[in-house]
């Protein structure tokens, strides 16, 4: 996610990596002095959050282990529901799920369930599949572009979270016709939920990979607002004096 945005010159990006590893050993030491600075939670998640226009959760575990073993929240449950909130008045969020999704540290066991488009069945499918487009996913901007392409040359996956649909529409899918990337509207604002935490083998460009940059890089957007991404719009242009008014939408009809 990193490289993908920074890449964009109209981005500006504020980025966290949590690298200790509370599950190999606890640390004999205060969970704020395991980093070179504080992670800063108030500020990001309370008094600067509206600043931000999209927020990405990847692979985040809802729960960690405090030094003394016990388990301890990784983002107090309050910050949580800030982003719930931010997310219904206009904010973006993007979660690419891991394992944990499917556990009891999912962040759909938080109040962020409210904003997010499926829910996790707790089931995982660890076999390869090839990603493929869905119906609508032909049609959708973020993804019809790649329609023409054929998908079964895109590189394999290897695991899925599998989630139930609960709004939105699902732009990609696996083998089994499962969910794999869905997006939605919650009121003022948008997510995105991608149900696999193997995408970044596109960008490695193993067994052929596909096309990480672009399509994630439109995700980006669309959940950023960017007008040209809209699925129900309506462009106009002059062609020999008439005025031709073009009208797209994901209905049926």
């Amino acid at each position: 996610w990193r490289n993908l945005l920074k890449s964009d010159p109209s981005v500006d990006l504020v980025q966290f990596t949590i690298l200790t590893n509370p599950g190999i050993k606890s640390p004999n030491a205060p969970a704020r002095e395991l980093s070179l600075i504080q992670f800063p939670e108030r500020e990001l998640f309370e008094e600067k959050l509206t600043e931000f226009d999209l927020v990405i959760f990847d692979q985040f575990k809802r729960r960690s282990v405090s030094a003394r073993g016990r388990s301890r929240p990784m983002l107090n449950p309050y910050y949580i529901s800030n982003i719930a909130r931010y997310v219904e008045e206009g904010g973006a969020l993007l979660v690419a799920a891991g394992p944990s999704f499917a556990g009891e540290e999912s962040l759909a066991r938080a109040p962020l369930i409210a904003v997010l488009p499926a829910r996790p069945t707790g089931e995982i499918d660890q076999s390869a599949f090839r990603p493929d487009l869905s119906e609508k996913g032909t049609r959708h901007p973020i993804t019809s572009i790649f329609n023409g392409e054929i998908a079964d040359r895109w590189g394999r996956w290897y695991r899925s979270i599998e989630g139930e649909v609960i709004g939105g529409n699902v732009l990609m899918i696996d083998d089994n016709e499962k969910p794999l990337l869905v997006v939605d509207k919650i009121k003022r604002g948008r997510t995105a939920l991608l149900l696999s935490d193997q995408a970044w083998l596109w960008s490695k460009n193993h067994d052929g990979g596909g096309p990480y940059n672009e399509m994630f890089r439109r995700l980006s957007h669309w959940l950023m607002g960017e007008p040209d991404l809209e699925a129900n719009r309506l462009s106009a242009r002059i062609e020999n004096g008439i005025l031709a008014i073009d009208y797209y939408s994901l209905d049926d009809q």
